[in-house]
């Protein structure tokens, strides 16, 4: 009895020493990134959600962009917790039953898609699609605000810059187009 409620307590440690040996981030930029960079992200992520390659988004796009990267993310959790599973059982006695650990260790459900939300942010002229100017728009605004010296680059200290400044103003701070997942 006391195995089974030890490994629980280790399954219940995994995340929280994960969390503890990551360094802490005042901004999402690390290296110095140009508008180049960003361009070509946008460009290949738009591409990406546009199937059909029509030059629009289509909510039935960005639909199955959020299912993709949601049973992405579920392959890769999965992954991962097969892996701790492994761990936990280290000698391999099934003290710890696939059982015990699924109740456990269960996986999240993947929810239904929305591209509302995405919509109602990029669809400047709300005719229920994105085109690639408007896909590009909100972040190439961010990074030209972030680009202190507007020499095309966002270097660490720009961006730490504009993050404290967005944490004090509460302005808008550099953020990349959000990836459509979950």
């Amino acid at each position: 009895m006391f195995r089974p409620i030890t490994a629980a307590l280790m399954l219940a440690a995994i995340p929280v020493a994960a969390l503890a040996a990551q360094p802490e981030a005042k901004s999402d930029v690390e290296k110095a990134v140009t508008k180049m960079e960003i361009s070509e992200k946008l460009n290949a992520d738009y591409k990406d959600m546009d199937s059909d390659q029509d030059g629009k988004v289509t909510e039935a796009e960005i639909d199955a962009r959020l299912v993709k990267s949601a049973e992405a993310r579920l392959a890769e959790i999965k992954k991962e917790r097969d892996a701790a599973f492994a761990r936990l059982d280290v000698n391999g006695d099934g003290n710890i039953s696939r059982a015990e650990f699924d109740e456990k260790a269960k996986l999240p459900t993947i929810k239904e898609a929305d591209a509302k939300p995405f919509l109602a942010r990029f669809d400047a002229n709300k005719d229920g699609s994105i085109s690639l100017e408007e896909f590009r728009t909100p972040t190439m605004a961010n990074f030209n605000k972030m680009d202190a010296n507007h020499d095309g680059t966002v270097t660490p200290a720009e961006a730490n810059k504009a993050e404290t400044a967005a944490v004090t103003t509460k302005k808008p701070t550099f953020k990349s187009t959000p990836s459509i997942t979950r």
